[in-house]
Order: structure tokens, then C-alpha cells, then sequence
């Protein structure tokens, strides 16, 4: 009975494998091994890239000197300059999709850019959307008053009545209903959030610093608050790119390294922005 019983499992062990068989033959040969190979090969992105020949980036071309179009009507600023630097580095031609902030996550969720540089934060809401590289951009968010507003101190913003702007769906947007859930905040782009300072439509803007200096500079009615300790916080942007993009993201993160390390990125951030305390190391 117990050699009948070895011989039978044997048996049911060999029809498993002739079935098997017979299913790889029908799948054209190579069966599951090189179907798992090839979408292997499908899904990463940078030899996509390398195919096609062109890096496709994701960015809104409104925020000199960060990234704008310059005079010539051509795309320019820091991260205009990284995106060069990386399509030279993969040795293919840079496109970049200049759009409105809002249709930026839309966008790269529906596979329209490989990467997106608009310096986004990765707060938990995008970490459910997106993969996010090391940081690449320093961000120092201020608050920008009108002078007749009446707010002396960063505690006066959060109160009822107090009117404050900021970017749609941007970083400094969800500091300021975390720092200020008492202000009333309304949510604009660009140019419309700072008009309504000046103005004195609105009484603040949460806005980063580099953004904020020169409006200030070209309208005397505002002001930074606090200039001696003015930073609301400091943060830092990163590039975005879709789920799953194991080797896009490692080819990325060792890119910013290799410049981080260099000092390269410190230098191309000064020549368009000014002077930064560095980058952190990306590990």
C-alpha cells in the first residue's frame, strides 16, 4: 500500500508538470519566465525614456526665477537648468509641458510626464499618489502683510477676520490652515493671491521667500512680517514621478547625489536665487 501511494503521488506530480508544460507551449514557448520579463522591461520608465529619446517634464512656467519664461520666450531658471542637465545626462531632448499648478498631479497621474519639477512637497495626501525623489529645492515660506492691516507678530494671524492667501493646492496653502485654522484662507493663483494683499482685500499671503522679496520690493504698502526672524518654516521640494518607477526613482535619487555631493546644485541654486545653506545629503 505505501509503494502505491508513492508511485500515485509521483504520477500526480508528473501530470502537474506536463500541464505546465503544455500551458507554456501554448503562451508561445517561453511561457510566464518571459512574460514576467518583458513587463519587467515595459514598466521602467527610464528605458522608456532612453527609447524615445525625450524626457518629458511636467512644470508651471510662472515662478522666476525659479522657472519662468524668459525674455526669448524660452523656458529658464533653476529648475529649467536641472532639467537640462538630467536630459543631458540620458542624452535625450528635454520637452517640458508648461501648465497650471492644478493640472500638475492630474497630469503625471495619467502618464503625460515622466517627472514633474514644480518643487512639490510630498505630504501624505501625494504620498498616496505619487513616488518622490530626494530634495532639490529649498523652500523658506513667509508671510507677506499689508501695511494697513494691523498684524504685528505671527500669533495676530490666527484670528477671526483675518482674510489670507495663498497658492491653490500648494504647500504654503495647507501651512497656513495647520498654522492659522482661525484665518479665514482663500485659495488663488499666483498674481490674483498677491494682488489681493496689496490691495488690502486680504491681509497676509503664506508665500516663499524668494517669491515674496521682490513683491515687496515693487509694492510698498506690504511688508514682510517679522523681517529678523521671518521664516514661517522651512521646507524642501522634490521631483515627483509615477508609483511603481523602482528604477526611474534609484536613477534619480543617484543623480541628486552625485550633484549634492559636488555642489552642484548649491551653485546652480545661488546663480539663479541666491545665497542657500546647502542641500541636504541624499541617501
Amino acid at each position: 500500500m505505501r509503494n502505491r501511494t508513492k508511485w500515485w503521488a509521483l504520477l500526480v506530480v508528473m501530470g502537474l508538470v506536463l500541464a505546465a508544460c503544455a500551458s507554456e507551449d501554448d503562451a508561445g514557448g517561453d511561457g510566464g519566465a518571459t512574460a514576467a520579463a518583458q513587463a519587467v522591461v515595459d514598466g521602467n520608465l527610464l528605458d522608456q525614456i532612453k527609447d524615445r529619446g525625450t524626457l518629458e517634464v511636467g512644470m508651471v512656467l510662472q515662478f522666476p526665477p525659479q522657472m519662468y519664461i524668459d525674455d526669448a520666450g524660452n523656458p529658464a531658471g533653476y529648475d529649467v537648468d536641472l532639467m537640462n542637465m538630467l536630459a543631458e545626462d540620458l542624452g535625450v531632448t528635454l520637452e517640458i509641458s508648461n501648465l497650471e499648478f492644478e493640472a500638475m498631479i492630474p497630469g503625471l497621474i495619467a502618464n503625460q510626464f515622466d517627472l514633474v519639477s514644480v518643487g512639490l512637497v510630498g505630504r501624505p495626501a501625494r504620498l498616496e499618489q505619487l513616488w518622490f525623489t530626494c530634495p532639490y529645492v529649498p523652500y523658506r515660506q513667509v508671510v507677506v502683510v499689508n501695511n494697513d492691516s494691523g498684524i504685528t507678530s505671527i500669533d495676530a494671524l490666527n484670528s477671526s477676520g483675518v482674510t489670507m492667501t495663498a497658492l491653490t493646492g500648494s504647500t504654503a496653502a495647507s501651512l497656513t490652515e495647520t498654522r492659522f485654522p482661525n484665518a479665514e484662507l482663500v485659495q488663488l493663483d499666483q498674481a490674483p493671491a498677491f494682488l489681493e494683499v496689496a490691495s488690502g482685500r486680504a491681509d497676509a499671503i503664506v508665500v516663499e521667500e524668494y517669491l515674496a522679496l521682490p513683491f515687496v520690493a515693487e509694492n510698498p504698502s506690504t511688508s514682510v512680517l517679522n523681517p529678523n526672524a521671518p521664516f514661517v518654516a522651512e521646507e524642501y521640494g522634490a521631483w515627483a514621478l509615477p508609483r511603481g518607477e523602482v528604477v526611474w526613482l534609484e536613477y534619480l535619487n543617484g543623480w541628486l547625489a552625485y550633484y549634492i555631493s559636488r555642489g552642484t546644485l548649491d551653485e546652480v541654486y545661488e546663480r539663479h536665487i541666491g545665497p542657500t545653506e546647502g542641500m541636504p545629503a541624499c541617501n
